[in-house]
C-alpha cells in the first residue's frame, strides 16, 4: 500500500506539469464571461438528428477530439456531425447504465458503472475486476479521474487506481465515493457528508455542515481558486477549511444539484432538475430556465475546443458556444429593436437610427436622443453625426438636432425633401452638406440647395449611396447605376468600362491600395487597371446583396441581408490578371446563404449609408433585431484533430484499415469507407475531398457536410489509395488520412495466366495458319465463283425490293415514298431548262379523290373497291404521258405529276381527268359495272415564276388539296385549281410567306377557279 501511494504522489506531480502544459497550448477564451446566456450560440441533437437514445448521462472527449457519450441505450462516439453507436455486450450485468467516462492517454476509454469498471480499448470491451472485492460482490463506480497516466477510480469504500489490468484500492475510507478531482498535486475525495483531501499521503477530512451529513458530494469543481462541492442538498464551496451553502439567484440554499463544471475562464455552471446557473466573480448568478441546453441536464462538459457540452434526462446532447456575435437589443435599452443605420458619433458614443428614432450606447446601455414622434417619420433610416448637429435621414424628410436643444428641427430650407425616404447623408470635403434620397440627390451649399434628379441624367433617382473617394471624388450609387458629380453635373460611369447598365448599387468600399469596390444586384464589381471586374458565384461567392463593405486586416468583408463573408484581398488582387481566380469565400454569419457554414445569425437590415460601423475590432451592424456586434478578431486557434479512416465495410465483411495497407478478399469489388473528421467546433467546419488513385485522381468534395462515408463499385484487380484531405484554409484537420488498398485479381485475371494463354493461342493461331492456307487455296476458286452468284442475285433482290418499297402493291403504281426521293431530283433537273427556269413552263400537280368510294365499299364489299382503284390506276397510266407520274397518294386518292409545260393548262389538264374518268365503265366483278367520278385539285409548280422556291413540291399539293375539296364541296365530279390572282401584284420580297400556304391564301394573292360537273346521269349500276 505504501508503494502504491508513493507511486501516486509522483503521478500527480507528474499531472500537475501536464495539466500546465495543457492549459498553456489551450485556445483563447471560450465562453465569454460577459455575454448572457441569449447571445451564446446553442445547438442541439436528439433522436431526430441521430442519437440514440434522448438520455445523455456522461460525456468526455478522446485524444482525437471526438466525443464520447453514455446514454440510457449505451455508449456513443460523436464526431460533431455523426452519431456512431458502440456495441453494448452485457458484462457484468450491465445494459445501459453507464455512469462516468474516461479517455486515457493510450486511446482507451474507462468506463464506470453501478456494476464495476469497464475498460473499451481496440474495440474490445472487457470488466476490469477489483482487489480485494469479491467478483460477484456490486462495486459501483461513480467517478473517474487521471492522475498522470493512472486511472482512478471512486469505489465503495475507497479511491482505486487500476494497476496490472485490476482495481487495486489506493485509499481506504468510510463509505462510499462519490466524487473525484484531480487538482495540482492534490486528490479530492467526496464521499456522505464530507470530502477528504489527500496530498503527498496526507489525508485532510473537511466535513460538510450541520444537517448536511448525509449528503453525497456528487460533483466536484475548482474554481476562482476554491473548490466547490455539488450535492443533492445544495452547492458549497470551501473557504478557510470550511464549507459555506451557497445561495442561488433566487435566494434558496437547498438545491439539487446534478452537474458541476467549471470552464477555462472561470465560469462556474452548474444545473438543477429546473434549471442552469451561470456563477462568476463579481457578477450576480445568471439563472437560465427553459432554453435549450437548460432542462434536466446531468451533466456539464467543456471540450477542448471551449464549448460546452449538456447532457440533459429528456432533451438529448447540447453545445454551448461563443460564437462571433452579440446582440444589443432591448434589453440594453432599445425601445425598438428595428435598426437601420449605426454610426459613430463625435463624443466616442455609437448612434443607432430604427423605428422609433434615434438612441445612444454608451457605459453600456441604450438612451433614446430622438423619440420616433419628435420626427417627419418615426424611422430614422439614415444619420449624419456632427460635432455640432445631427442630421437625421427619416422615410419622409429630414430634421436636424442641434447641439444643446432638446427637440430636433426641420429647416425651411430642406421643405423640398419632405416625403422623401433618405438613403444616405454626407458633408463632403468641401463642406458642402449631400442627401441621398428616393426622388433625387439633393446638395446643400452656402444656403442654396440645388437638387439632381432625371433632369439632371440620373436614369433612375432613387440615390442609395454617396460615397466620397480619398482623391474627392463624389460617387452617387443609384438604383440603376453609378454616378459621378463634378462640377455641377453628373456623369454615369462604368458603361465603356464593364460595369453592367442599370446595375442597382447597394455599397461602395475603396480600399486602401485604391481599388474600389461596389455591391449591388447580389454581387461585387472590382475596379482596377481602369476596367471594372465582375465577381459571381463563379468566383466562389456565395448569393447576397451587399450594405456594407469594410477592409478588416487582409480580408474584405461583405455584409447584406443573407448574412455576412470575407474575402480575402490576396486573391482579389489576383483578379485582374487572372479573372477566373478563385476567391475561396469564408462565411461568417450565415442568414439563409446558398451553403453550410459560418454562425447562423440574422443579418442586415436596410440600404444606404451607416450601414455598418467598424470599432475596437467589433463590426456594428443593424438588424430587425438590434445592433449585431460581430467579432472581428482571427478566431483563437483550436486543436488540429486528426482525420481517420475508421473502417473498410464490404458487404457483410467489415475490416480495420492496417498501416501497410488492406488487401481485400479474393471476391470483393465494391467496397465503402467509412472514416471521422472531428468537427466539434461549428465555426471551423472540414471542408473535406477525397480522391481513389488508381481509379480517379481528382479530388472530389462530398455531398453534404455530414457525409462520413465513400463508396466504391466495380473495382478493377489492383493496387489503389484513398486519401482524405480537409481544405478549410483557417485551420484545417491533420492529414491527410490514407488507406493503401489492394483488390487481389483471380487466376484468370493475372498476368501469368494471360501469358500461357498468349502462348497456346499463338500456337492455335500458327496451327489454324497454316490449315488455313490448305484449305484457301482449295475454296479460293469456288468462293469467287460463289461470290459473282450471290453479288448478282443481291443486286436483283434489291432492285426488286427497291421497287416494291416505291410501288403500291394494289395498284402497281408508284407511291408517296417514290415521290418524296425522285421529285426533288426531277426539279433540280427542270431548273436547267430555261423555258422552266425563266418561268414559261411549268410543272402540274394533280391530286384526285373517288367520288363516293365508300359507297362501292358499302355496296358491293372491299373487293370491289380494291378493283376499283386498280382500273382506276390502268386508266391513269393511259392518259399521262412519258416522263409524268401517276402515284397512289392514299386511300382513294391518287396524285398526277405532271413533266413540264406551257403555263395555263390547268383548266384543259383538269376537263380530260374528269370527262374521261366519268366515261369509263368500271368492272365491279360477277358481271357488274360501274360508272364513278372525280374531284380533282390541280395547282402549277412553280406557283410564282419569279419566285421558284417560295413554296416546296409537299406544300404545292397542300394547295392541290385544298382545291379538291373545294370541288367536293362544289359537288364533285369536277374540278379546282389555285393560280395567282390577275392584276393581283406580288412584291418582289416574298420572303414572309415562304413555307406557308395559309397564310398565301390569306393574303389574296391567289385564286380559285375551275369547273364543277355534278354527278353524271345513270350512275346507278347494272349489268352488261
Amino acid at each position: 500500500m505504501c508503494g502504491l501511494r508513493r507511486a501516486y504522489v509522483r503521478l500527480t506531480q507528474w499531472a500537475a506539469c501536464a495539466l500546465l502544459t495543457w492549459a498553456i497550448v489551450l485556445p483563447a477564451a471560450a465562453l465569454q464571461p460577459d455575454k448572457p446566456y441569449r447571445d451564446y450560440l446553442v445547438d442541439t441533437w436528439d433522436v431526430a438528428q441521430g442519437l440514440p437514445q434522448i438520455s445523455v448521462m456522461a460525456i468526455t472527449q478522446d485524444a482525437e477530439g471526438r466525443l464520447w457519450l453514455a446514454t440510457q441505450a449505451g455508449l456513443v462516439r460523436f464526431d460533431g456531425v455523426h452519431f456512431e453507436r458502440v456495441s453494448r455486450p452485457r458484462v457484468l450485468g450491465l445494459d445501459n447504465m453507464a455512469q462516468a467516462l474516461l479517455p486515457d492517454r493510450q486511446g482507451r476509454l474507462w468506463i464506470g458503472t453501478p456494476q464495476g469498471l469497464l475498460v473499451l480499448a481496440q474495440g474490445q470491451l472487457r470488466t476490469v475486476p477489483a482487489d480485494p472485492i469479491p467478483s460477484a460482490r456490486r462495486f459501483p463506480v461513480n467517478a473517474l479521474t487521471l492522475a498522470g497516466d493512472t486511472v482512478l477510480a471512486a469505489g465503495p469504500d475507497g479511491v482505486y487506481s487500476v494497476a496490472g489490468e485490476r482495481l487495486r484500492r489506493l485509499h481506504a475510507l468510510p463509505g462510499p465515493v462519490t466524487g473525484l478531482l484531480v487538482q495540482g498535486d492534490t486528490l479530492w475525495a467526496g464521499s456522505p457528508g464530507q470530502v477528504t483531501r489527500i496530498q503527498h499521503g496526507q489525508r485532510q477530512v473537511l466535513p460538510f455542515p450541520a444537517g448536511l451529513e448525509h449528503a453525497d458530494a456528487d460533483h466536484l469543481a475548482w474554481c476562482d481558486g476554491t473548490l466547490w462541492a455539488g450535492t443533492r442538498s445544495g452547492l458549497l464551496r470551501l473557504r478557510d477549511q470550511h464549507w459555506d451553502l451557497v445561495a442561488g439567484q433566487q435566494g434558496e440554499r437547498l438545491r439539487a444539484i446534478e452537474a458541476l463544471a467549471c470552464d477555462r475562464d472561470g465560469n462556474l455552471w452548474l444545473a438543477t432538475p429546473h434549471y442552469l446557473e451561470r456563477l462568476f466573480p463579481g457578477r450576480p448568478p445568471e439563472r437560465i430556465e427553459q432554453q435549450p441546453g437548460s432542462r434536466n441536464v446531468r451533466v456539464i462538459f467543456e471540450d477542448r475546443e471551449g464549448s460546452l457540452w449538456t447532457g440533459s434526462l429528456t432533451d438529448g446532447l447540447a453545445r454551448i458556444w461563443n460564437g462571433r456575435t452579440r446582440l444589443l437589443s432591448t434589453s440594453e435599452g432599445l425601445t425598438s429593436p428595428l435598426l437601420w443605420t449605426v454610426v459613430a458619433s463625435p463624443d466616442g458614443s455609437v448612434l443607432v437610427g430604427g423605428s422609433d428614432g434615434v438612441s445612444r450606447w454608451q457605459a453600456g446601455r441604450f438612451t433614446p436622443v430622438v423619440r420616433g414622434g419628435a420626427l417627419p417619420h418615426p424611422d430614422a433610416y439614415s444619420l449624419l453625426a456632427e460635432p455640432d448637429a445631427l442630421w437625421i435621414g427619416t422615410r419622409g424628410g429630414v430634421a436636424v438636432l442641434r447641439r444643446g436643444q432638446p427637440q430636433p428641427e426641420l429647416p425651411p430650407l430642406l421643405a423640398p425633401l419632405q416625403g422623401a425616404q433618405v438613403h444616405a447623408i454626407l458633408r463632403t470635403r468641401d463642406g458642402a452638406l449631400w442627401f441621398g434620397t428616393a426622388q433625387g440627390a439633393f446638395r446643400l451649399w452656402q444656403g442654396r440647395l440645388q437638387r439632381y434628379d432625371a433632369q439632371a441624367g440620373l436614369t433612375d433617382p432613387r440615390v442609395r449611396i454617396l460615397y466620397q473617394t480619398r482623391d474627392g471624388r463624389l460617387l452617387l450609387g443609384t438604383a440603376q447605376g453609378l454616378y459621378a458629380w463634378q462640377d455641377g453635373t453628373l456623369q454615369p460611369l462604368g458603361r465603356q468600362t464593364g460595369l453592367p447598365d442599370g446595375v442597382g448599387v447597394t455599397a461602395l468600399l475603396e480600399l486602401g491600395d485604391g481599388t474600389l469596390v461596389l455591391g449591388g444586384d447580389q454581387q461585387l464589381w472590382l475596379y482596377a487597371q481602369r476596367r471594372w471586374h465582375e465577381l459571381a458565384q463563379s468566383h466562389g461567392l456565395p448569393s447576397n446583396v451587399p450594405t456594407h463593405l469594410v477592409e478588416i486586416g487582409e480580408d474584405l468583408w461583405v455584409a447584406g441581408a443573407q448574412g455576412i463573408y470575407r474575402l480575402p484581398l490576396r486573391a482579389l488582387r489576383r483578379i485582374p490578371h487572372n479573372p477566373a481566380t478563385p476567391l475561396q469565400a469564408r462565411i461568417v454569419i450565415n442568414s439563409g446563404f446558398d451553403r453550410p457554414g459560418g454562425q447562423p445569425g440574422k443579418c442586415c437590415n436596410g440600404v444606404g449609408n451607416g450601414r455598418g460601423l467598424l470599432r475596437d475590432g467589433l463590426l456594428w451592424l443593424p438588424t430587425r433585431e438590434g445592433v449585431l456586434q460581430v467579432s472581428a478578431a482571427p478566431l483563437p486557434a483550436g486543436p488540429a484533430w486528426p482525420l481517420r479512416i475508421e473502417r473498410v465495410v464490404a458487404g457483410q465483411q467489415t475490416f480495420l484499415p492496417e498501416p501497410k495497407g488492406l488487401r481485400l478478399p479474393l471476391d470483393v469489388r465494391s467496397l465503402k469507407i467509412e472514416f471521422s473528421a472531428p468537427a466539434l467546433d461549428p465555426a471551423r467546419l472540414p471542408e473535406l475531398h477525397y480522391r481513389l488513385v488508381g481509379h480517379n485522381r481528382d479530388w472530389q468534395a462530398l455531398d453534404t457536410p455530414g457525409q462520413r462515408s465513400i463508396a466504391y463499385a466495380g473495382l478493377a484487380p489492383g493496387d489503389y489509395l484513398f486519401e482524405l484531405v480537409d481544405r478549410n484554409p483557417d485551420a484545417p484537420l491533420a492529414g491527410p488520412a490514407r488507406l493503401r488498398l489492394h483488390v487481389p485479381a483471380h487466376f484468370y485475371q493475372t498476368k501469368a495466366f494471360a501469358a500461357v494463354l498468349a502462348m497456346v493461342l499463338a500456337g492455335l493461331v500458327f496451327a489454324g495458319y497454316r490449315w488455313l492456307q490448305y484449305r484457301y487455296r482449295r475454296q479460293r476458286a469456288a468462293l469467287e465463283r460463289l461470290v459473282q452468284e450471290r453479288t448478282q442475285a443481291l443486286q436483283e433482290a434489291n432492285a426488286r425490293l427497291k421497287e416494291i418499297s416505291f410501288t403500291d402493291p394494289l395498284t402497281g403504281l408508284y407511291n408517296r415514298r417514290y415521290l418524296t426521293q425522285q421529285l426533288p431530283i426531277d426539279l433540280s433537273f427542270y431548273e436547267r431548262d430555261p423555258a422552266f427556269s425563266e418561268g414559261h413552263q411549268a410543272m402540274v400537280i394533280a391530286l384526285l379523290d373517288v367520288d363516293h368510294f365508300k359507297t362501292i365499299n358499302d355496296t358491293w364489299g372491299h373487293a370491289a373497291g380494291d378493283r376499283v382503284l386498280e382500273q382506276l390506276g390502268q386508266l391513269l397510266g393511259e392518259l399521262k404521258r412519258s416522263g409524268d407520274y401517276v402515284a397512289r397518294w392514299g386511300g382513294e386518292e391518287f396524285l398526277l405529276v405532271l413533266r413540264p409545260q406551257p403555263r395555263g393548262s390547268l383548266a384543259g389538264i383538269g376537263e380530260r381527268l374528269c370527262a374521261r374518268i366519268a366515261a369509263h365503265r368500271f368492272d365491279l366483278g360477277n358481271g357488274v359495272e360501274h360508272r364513278l367520278t372525280v374531284s380533282a385539285g390541280l395547282v402549277e409548280c412553280p406557283l410564282f415564276a419569279h419566285h421558284p422556291h417560295l413554296l416546296d413540291w409537299e406544300q404545292l399539293v397542300t394547295l392541290a388539296d385544298r382545291a379538291m375539296y373545294q370541288a367536293k364541296t362544289s359537288g364533285r365530279n369536277g374540278w379546282m385549281a389555285y393560280r395567282p390572282r390577275p392584276g393581283a401584284t406580288a412584291r418582289d420580297d416574298l420572303a414572309s410567306f415562304q413555307g406557308n400556304p395559309r397564310k398565301l391564301l390569306e393574303s389574296g394573292l391567289l385564286e380559285l377557279f375551275g369547273h364543277g360537273l355534278g354527278q353524271p346521269p345513270g350512275d346507278t349500276p347494272g349489268r352488261g
